[in-house]
């Protein structure tokens, strides 16, 4: 605990506990302050760990796989054609790996830190349904942005369109702290059923399809998987789609966004301006999602061609998607010019495989089968040993786990920061639980 530190390293824990308290609002304001807030912990954790010679949190297979991912990212960059922006994209990604250290040490170090970050993280999920409320209602955030899309919300106090995508990813994260200091009153169940209808009913009013599909799968999970709260989420979730339902019919134009415009995107009539286009396609197909993710997939194809082993660089898909041996521009029905250059292939997997070759994907695909294998491990002895590999906290988390490590959505940069703070933060609650004496389990 805390006090049985000495008084540096104790008043280093507290800040280190009140800035991950401070993360999921500063998820809120973008990128930039959560990022910082990383950044310290990693360094303060870091300081203590060297200063008390401690280095178990160190010492297991998940920091030595992520590790060894690491170095091969900076392999890579130095194997690029321009080493020195893509080693921006990947130098201080260990950053990420190092704050997942520091949230298992902190819940080890500090006695509430669960609590805390518990109430932490609630209180940020109200504040976001309250202004993504707002934002409904009213066309602005709460400083004034107007979204740049239609029928689209914004995060309270940024103007990026992903409130959605906040919700869906740190849903799984809210329920698992709930199960865990879970109260069995009617008062807080009704507390948490309001909740979690605010937060379906808010994805699916953000207009963001893929936090509204990530936030289904994961209902689907919980509810398939979870010993305890199973059915309170269904009924959560029949109550939900009967808002939604009634939403849908007072305002066409969410039904539009979320519905209709998802179907016409895959089946829009195309023709490409490449008068040498190497890919022959049709007028009309079955599209990746959309045009534009289409055309940004084939793009990311063909960089991977030229570097299929160990891949083009962290970061160089933005630099290499507007040469001409790469580039693709396609015309809609309605006339309009589709180009393929992005920031990234909006796919960590097709981003992944052009930045970083095969060598690269086989990172991502490894940890993927082997947490399909786990839960597949814990199915089986589920349903035929009566025997449980994880508990319904962790069953959570591996959820969070399954969201970030999808393949059939369209997704943020990789090396994005704000997203990568959203995938690492419940490895440390995870790491916790199944290294710790005295662990997270129920």
């Amino acid at each position: 605990m805390v006090d049985k530190l000495d008084n540096k390293n104790a008043k280093l824990i507290y800040v280190s506990s009140l800035l991950v308290y401070l993360i999921p609002l500063s998820l809120l304001t973008g990128p930039f302050l959560p990022d910082l807030f990383v950044c310290l912990v990693a360094i303060a954790f870091l300081y203590i760990s060297i200063s008390e010679k401690n280095y178990k949190y160190f010492k297991n297979r998940y920091f030595y796989f992520l590790i060894i991912f690491y170095f091969y990212l900076l392999i890579s960059s130095l194997m690029s054609t321009d080493i020195v922006d893509s080693l921006k994209s990947c130098f201080f990604y260990f950053r990420f790996i190092i704050f997942s250290l520091a949230v298992w040490h902190l819940i080890e170090s500090n006695k509430n830190f669960i609590k805390t970050f518990t109430i932490s993280l609630l209180i940020v999920f109200l504040f976001a349904i309250v202004e993504g409320s707002f934002q409904y209602m009213n066309g602005t955030n709460l400083i004034g942005y107007v979204p740049a899309a239609a029928n689209r919300l914004m995060l309270p106090l940024d103007d990026k369109l992903i409130l959605g995508g906040f919700l869906s990813r740190l849903f799984p994260l809210l329920i698992a702290l709930l199960i865990f200091k879970l109260k069995n009153s009617k008062l807080y169940l009704f507390f948490y059923a309001l909740i979690f209808i605010c937060i379906d009913v808010l994805t699916y009013l953000s207009g963001e399809r893929t936090a509204l599909f990530l936030l289904l799968l994961s209902s689907v999970l919980i509810v398939t998987l979870l010993t305890n709260f199973k059915l309170f989420r269904i009924i959560c979730i029949i109550l939900s789609l009967s808002i939604i339902a009634i939403l849908s019919l007072l305002n066409p134009e969410i039904r539009k966004r979320n519905i209709d415009y998802t179907i016409n995107q895959f089946q829009e009539k195309i023709t490409s301006t490449n008068s040498e286009d190497k890919i022959n396609i049709p007028n009309q197909k079955i599209l990746f999602f959309s045009v534009q993710h289409d055309i940004h997939f084939r793009t990311a194809y063909r960089i991977f061609i030229d570097n299929p082993l160990t891949g083009a660089g962290p970061g160089q898909f933005e630099n290499l998607c507007s040469k001409d041996i790469y580039h693709i521009e396609y015309v809609n029905h309605e006339g309009k010019i589709s180009s393929s250059c992005s920031t990234h292939p909006h796919n960590t997997y097709i981003q992944i495989i052009a930045e970083t070759g095969v060598i690269g994907l086989l990172f991502i695909l490894l940890l993927g089968f082997y947490l399909c294998f786990k839960l597949l491990n814990h199915i089986y002895n589920n349903f035929f040993n009566k025997r449980e590999i994880f508990n319904d906290f962790q069953v959570c988390l591996v959820v969070c786990f399954i969201l970030t490590l999808w393949p059939l959505i369209p997704s943020q940069n990789f090396f994005n920061n704000w997203i990568n703070i959203i995938y690492y933060l419940p490895v440390g609650f995870y790491l916790h639980s199944i290294y710790s004496k005295n662990s997270l389990r129920n």
